[in-house]
């Protein structure tokens, strides 16, 4: 119920109504001025609580900076340091909200505690006083008209008039102060509606400024948060993996140490990833002599056989000291004899600082006093692990590739857009007779993928990562998987990519072969990753462990898997530059002839052909000589190796002629198996004129091979024909730069063969097409050539390049890895990041 409006005329009745409604506004005058006391109380209880509030979030925020993430091994990935890092911009986030926070609470007391206690005195303390006048002018009134009512009718006129002057004046004053105190109170109830809400609504935009501005760092925070959120998933997908890993190599070794072959069947200190080099290490109880009888103290041992150094710490687990090792030279071993002690498994070192002391100890079993015997005594150390069953190892052969291209294809027609492809598992069953069947050559030809009832994809991807994984050694190789996880390690993304680019093309062919159609078949799978949810870091952790493994398992390898998915993740990513071009600053003599890249959805039919050719042809009908056998020199005969399918499909790789004719550069198709492919169109000359002109074969090798070499000559389904690859007799033919003329009515002109990658143009054009008709898998022009020394030059005059090929620069600039090349006159090197020719008498080595 409301409050009832002061009419001034009441003022002039001054009835008890009057004073009721007087008496009610007082009241709520009151409860106002209450209201306001417990709003300024609870509102400063507000700020210093916000204010405790703000030092325990900067608190909380500055421990957030400042922790710190011990991780195992040194190097961290990319989503890890990420992950390290989330923290401190936690507490950044924090901190700037806090920041915020404290403008806010500075602000307070002038906005709202301030104000409010102002409100309450400058207006319902002024109504207060206006009743303390209101009350006094009531006081006066009442005696004065009391004691004009008091005087009697025997008092004189002058005096009867001076009272009646007095009583109105008092009335007056009276009437006055009544109307002042009713608008006063009037005034202030009216001041509540807005002046005071007035404050509060200040004090609100002020606070929800502060939250605005929160909510605003949260905004541009989000970005941040969902990618450290994506990094955990990805991190925690790892860590599955890893904890998978983990649990196999501790289930083998208690299954190993179940059959009694613990020690054994781990490489002797090996199995620590903390200290590495020593040839046997363990705990060792020594046996001491003291007055009053013998003790027997335990002690880690380390013995390096190399050196005979022999290292003994005094430690033991219960306690947790770690003493300073002491070092000793071996001198010599000898078992001690089991009715000279009563200890078991005891043996005596004799060590060159104390020849006349012989130290007793005692080894852990017998099988432990063994092998410390063996490391010691100049015995063969058991290093390997004994064999544990495997499942059935496959090769990287013909029917490989065939399978796999098989597999591949069938994935890309049906299932890029199935969810969770490479992730669903099939069944086990099924997939080891996928497997068997399309790894057995008679039955190979029958397998079909085009019914999705018979093979379901989850199916042919489990058979895929299968058998990559049962590979005797892991497609990217035993020998440079140190030399990968100090590529992914690299702080610099660029400088991954350039190392794994370079180590990719060293793999051997097959293996390079293989990882192409993989990778570029995984690059087509993220690209659909919207709808089948394969992003490059999913790929990443189902091939990381697939395609990569140490050659011994331990706990520190498998940690170091998330490098693993790093590789694969570079290697999809930057699928064209590795597997489309050549690394920089490789000898050109050791450099992969690249093809154009595998799409296994228009080679099915050509895999089907070439595996049915296999299958058909007599192993040794065509023999070709490998890149192993071409690089030992001499006299080398090879007519037993078999076609590698690998070999055949990197055959067909595009070719850059020039042409004399029309003065430009021809794109074709070279085949190793005859040289069709370097004939142009007009040469009407058989490919078997060019196979069989040994005299032109040698005169394209020159004077590289000192020994004379033969190479098998033929093309597929022809007889073999031998020609003599040997030294000419006559003098060397000179280069020209633009075309090579051969001279002999039987020997076709053919023109300058350039590679695709203006890098590659050093690589001799006599090899080229040597290679290119011969069907040489290993190049055997570079067998015979150890790599040229790389120097520093100065360039004499200004030379601009006719050629893209060759290399333009000014007077004075240097130019760096200058080594001879094949051509007459030229050499190459690299300047501002190209590599090419450049003209030998204008520059001038300064190194």
């Amino acid at each position: 119920m409301g409050l009832q409006p002061l009419e001034f005329g009441d003022c002039l009745t001054d009835s008890p109504f009057f004073r009721e409604k007087l008496h009610e506004h007082e009241k709520e005058l009151e409860r106002t001025s209450k209201a306001i006391k417990n709003l300024i109380q609870h509102g400063n209880k507000v700020l210093e609580a916000a204010k405790q509030l703000s030092v325990a979030q900067k608190q909380f925020a500055k421990d957030l900076t400042e922790f710190n993430f011990e991780t195992i091994n040194n190097q961290q990935t990319d989503d890890e340091r990420i992950i390290a890092h989330s923290l401190q911009e936690f507490g950044k986030i924090i901190t700037a909200i806090e920041e915020e926070r404290q403008v806010m609470l500075n602000m307070a007391s002038e906005q709202f505690v301030k104000p409010l206690e102002t409100f309450r005195k400058e207006n319902i303390g002024a109504a207060k006083e206006e009743k303390k006048v209101f009350d006094k002018q009531t006081t006066k009134f009442c005696q004065s008209l009391e004691r004009y009512l008091n005087m009697k009718n025997k008092v004189n006129e002058s005096t009867l008039q001076e009272a009646d002057a007095s009583l109105e004046m008092e009335r007056r004053g009276f009437y006055q102060a009544s109307m002042k105190y009713v608008l006063k109170l009037h005034e202030v109830q009216e001041k509540k509606k807005f002046e005071f809400v007035e404050i509060l609504l200040g004090f609100m935009y002020s606070w929800l400024t502060f939250y605005h501005q929160g909510h605003e760092a949260s905004q541009d925070f989000k970005p941040f948060m969902i990618d450290c959120q994506q990094r955990l998933q990805k991190t925690r997908e790892s860590f599955e993996c890893t904890k998978e890993q983990a649990e196999q190599l501790m289930n083998k070794m208690l299954e190993v140490r179940g059959t009694g072959q613990m020690v054994s069947a781990m490489k002797p200190m090996d199995q620590s990833g903390t200290i590495k080099g020593f040839t046997r290490q363990g705990y060792l109880y020594l046996m001491e002599r003291k007055a009053l009888g013998t003790t027997w103290t335990k002690y880690y041992c380390q013995y390096k056989k190399d050196n005979k150094e022999f290292f003994m710490i005094l430690y033991n687990q219960l306690g947790g000291k770690m003493s300073p090792p002491e070092k000793m030279v071996l001198d010599q071993c000898i078992r001690r004899a089991s009715e000279s002690i009563e200890k078991r498994f005891c043996f005596d070192v004799i060590v060159k600082e104390k020849q006349n002391l012989t130290m007793t100890f005692q080894a852990l079993s017998e099988e432990d006093r063994r092998l410390w015997l063996d490391a010691m005594d100049g015995k063969e150390p058991i290093y390997n692990p004994p064999s544990i069953a495997k499942s059935e190892d496959t090769f990287l052969d013909d029917i490989g590739f065939v399978f796999i291209k098989k597999c591949l294809a069938a994935i890309e027609n049906r299932g890029l857009h199935e969810q969770g492809l490479y992730r669903v598992v099939g069944v086990n069953s099924k997939v080891q007779k996928l497997i068997n069947l399309g790894l057995d050559r008679k039955k190979a030809e029958k397998l079909s993928f085009e019914d999705p009832g018979v093979w379901e994809t989850k199916t042919i991807t489990s058979a895929v990562k299968s058998y990559l994984r049962s590979l005797p050694e892991p497609l990217m190789g035993f020998r440079y998987h140190n030399d990968f996880m100090k590529a992914a390690k690299h702080e610099s993304k660029r400088l991954r990519i350039l190392d794994i680019h370079k180590l990719v093309h060293k793999l051997p062919d097959a293996q390079f072969e293989m990882l192409e159609i993989l990778i570029g078949h995984l690059s087509r799978v993220a690209s659909e990753s919207d709808k089948n949810k394969m992003t490059v870091a999913n790929l990443g952790v189902c091939f990381g462990p697939t395609l990569m493994r140490p050659e011994e398992e331990t706990m520190a390898a498998i940690m170091d898997i998330k490098f693993c998915n790093i590789v694969v993740e570079i290697l999809i990513n930057n699928y064209d530059e590795i597997f489309g071009s050549q690394p920089e600053d490789v000898d050109p003599s050791s450099r992969k002839v690249l093809r154009k890249h595998y799409d296994p959805s228009q080679k099915t039919t050509a895999a089907k052909t070439s595996s049915a050719a296999n299958n058909s042809r007599p192993v040794n009908s065509t023999p070709v000589l490998s890149r192993e056998q071409g690089a030992i020199g001499g006299h080398i005969y090879s007519n037993s190796a078999p076609v590698h399918p690998s070999a055949k499909s990197r055959s067909t790789r595009p070719v850059q002629i020039y042409n004399a004719n029309t003065g430009g550069f021809e794109t074709h198709s070279s085949t190793s198996g005859s040289s069709d492919s370097l004939n142009t169109p007009k040469n009407n000359h058989h490919p078997r004129q060019a196979a069989t002109s040994p005299q032109l074969d040698s005169r394209r090798r020159g004077s590289n091979s000192s020994a004379p070499l033969y190479s098998n000559i033929s093309a597929i389904g022809e007889k073999p024909v031998w020609a003599r690859v040997g030294p000419s007799p006559g003098p060397p033919l000179k280069a020209n730069r633009y075309a090579l003329n051969v001279a002999g009515a039987e020997s076709p002109t053919f023109g300058s063969v350039k590679k695709r990658s203006s890098n590659d143009f050093s690589s001799s054009m006599n090899s080229s097409m040597q290679s290119s008709m011969t069907g040489s898998v290993g190049g055997l022009s570079n067998s015979s050539i150890g790599p040229k020394p790389k120097r520093l030059a100065r360039a004499l005059y200004r030379c601009k390049a006719e050629n893209p090929t060759e290399l333009s620069f000014e007077a004075n600039q240097l130019i760096h890895n200058v080594r001879p090349s094949r051509e007459p006159g030229w050499l190459e090197g690299t300047s501002c990041g190209k590599t090419g020719l450049l003209p030998e008498n204008y520059v001038e080595f300064i190194d």
